[in-house]
């Protein structure tokens, strides 16, 4: 007699079959966007040359932001996904960063789980102080209410993004860059109200679609500048970012592009131009409230398939596009 399946099973399966698509995804993002793109933002910036066109600064920073959100979330889709397998939940630790609207945000979209830590075991510690209770009362009757309110907080981001740069390593390029985005969320806090009044005056409509894809944009080029010091020791970071906004000679990148690319073999860019659409994709789908699983599972039977053989395929391929082993990036911090 066939044994009959239960709702127990069906829900297994089920879960099993998303977890699966979750680690095949994590999986594309690491080995056919990261690790392709590794070897070529290496050989722009590692030789640093000061003398770097700014173009080639800026491609390498704009490759950097993409490799470091597809091995990062990459391979926490990874470990979702195994964990999946055995019926463990555990919480995201990305939630589309780059559709982010401010630094603030960004932050509360990128490494979600550090960022927790930091929030109930850093900041609302110090933050609370005596001391800084004070220090906000002190505002308060100095500068008005905003400032008493917003000064303790921005101190206390401060701090907190002072001990992420030195959580990713003790170098000062790391110190740099979390002061960096310390700085920008405290004086996007302290100048909210003159913002806001500037939007009135020059009657932006802040709530248009326009509006939105232009604070997207606009935190995506803040988070960029931020990666100069992330990717790249102090002096040289300053450097290439002098370079960018100073020398930054358009010709070059025509160039020297070509030899960059070269870094990596075979069919290795188009591998990562149709894998970052098919997360771009995936993340307009979850932004929009979606469930890209639950999405892919309407397609027609033969083009749902061959979308899998196709990450499945890419993914092989992209074993033979690089001839050194490219390991996780956060796996240094």
């Amino acid at each position: 007699m066939a044994p009959q399946l239960t709702a127990r099973h069906i829900w297994n399966w089920e879960r099993t079959k998303r977890a699966l698509f979750l680690f095949l995804f994590g999986a594309m993002k690491k080995y056919a966007i990261a690790n392709l793109t590794a070897p070529t933002i290496a050989a722009i910036l590692d030789g640093n040359d000061p003398k770097l066109a700014g173009s080639m600064a800026l491609l390498a920073i704009l490759l950097y932001s993409l490799q470091q959100y597809a091995d990062f979330s990459g391979g926490i889709d990874m470990v979702l996904g195994v964990a999946q397998l055995y019926g463990i939940e555990m919480m995201p630790n990305f939630r589309q960063p780059y559709f982010s609207t401010s630094l603030g945000d960004f932050w509360r979209r990128w490494h979600i789980s550090l960022g927790a830590w930091m929030r109930d075991y850093l900041f609302y510690p110090f933050a609370l102080t005596k001391p800084m209770q004070r220090f906000g009362k002190w505002a308060t009757s100095h500068w008005g209410k905003h400032f008493g309110r917003v000064l303790p907080a921005a101190v206390a981001n401060l701090l907190v993004f002072a001990v992420v740069g030195i959580w990713h390593g003790p170098q000062a390029h790391y110190l740099a860059w979390g002061l960096y985005n310390g700085l920008v969320i405290a004086l996007a806090d302290l100048l909210e109200p003159a913002f806001k009044k500037l939007n009135t005056a020059l009657h932006i409509p802040t709530e248009s679609r326009g509006w939105h894809v232009f604070r997207i944009v606009r935190t995506f080029i803040i988070v960029n500048i931020g990666w100069y010091f992330d990717r790249n020791e102090f002096v040289q970071g300053c450097i290439y970012l002098r370079n960018t906004f100073t020398d930054f000679n358009l010709s070059a990148l025509a160039a020297n592009a070509p030899g960059a690319f070269a870094a990596v073999s075979g069919p290795a860019w188009g591998l990562v131009i149709i894998s970052t659409l098919l997360v771009f994709a995936h993340s307009v789908l979850k932004e929009q409230g979606r469930d890209p699983y639950a999405e892919v599972q309407r397609l027609p039977l033969a083009l749902r398939w061959g979308l899998y053989y196709l990450v499945i395929f890419m993914v092989l391929l992209s074993f033979i596009c690089v001839n050194e082993t490219v390991g996780f990036l956060y796996a240094n911090f």
